[in-house]
């Protein structure tokens, strides 16, 4: 399969927005953090046309938010636990077109801190954004298996900007 990267588009801080809302409505506030990651988050970036969605949980277990994310419409993928087994994964569909996709994590969990702090980096520095995205473009013109292959190409780019950036 071929990846289709798309120019920075305005609308999706404004669709990430929308759904954060709805989220909001669904879930304890007070105990969630709600944060736009990916490169749809990183003005002037091109990507992938899929808001990417961080929540991270202050208390209670990961699992007791489940039915409250699947009640607005996102599939859970039980199986991304075997991977990632302190994240539970969501997507969401509109018309077999991808949306969006939830993180839900604890809160200041190593894996928030990674993603904030990636995507901090994206945003306030043009010369890593700038390889990121010619990173992107050469990767898409490739074939591959399915998107998470496509995603773990970038692993050792991400990997050397967490390096450099420190996180504690």
């Amino acid at each position: 399969m071929k990846i289709k990267i798309f120019p920075y588009d305005k609308n999706w801080p404004i669709l990430f927005e929308k759904l954060r809302s709805e989220i909001k409505k669904s879930i304890n506030f007070n105990d969630i953090v709600i944060e736009h990651i990916g490169s749809t988050s990183i003005k002037k970036l091109a990507s992938k046309p899929i808001i990417d969605i961080l929540i991270g949980i202050r208390s209670k277990k990961l699992d007791d938010y489940i039915k409250s994310i699947t009640n607005l419409g996102y599939q859970y993928i039980k199986e991304y636990e075997l991977e990632t087994p302190n994240r539970r994964f969501f997507l969401l569909e509109e018309n077999e077109r991808r949306i969006a996709h939830i993180h839900l994590v604890k809160y200041n969990s190593i894996w928030f801190k990674r993603h904030i702090a990636f995507r901090n980096e994206l945003r306030f520095n043009n010369n890593t954004r700038k390889k990121y995205q010619q990173l992107k473009y050469s990767l898409s013109k490739k074939e591959w298996k399915d998107s998470n292959e496509y995603a773990d190409a970038k692993t050792e780019f991400i990997r050397d900007v967490e390096k450099r950036i420190i996180i504690e």
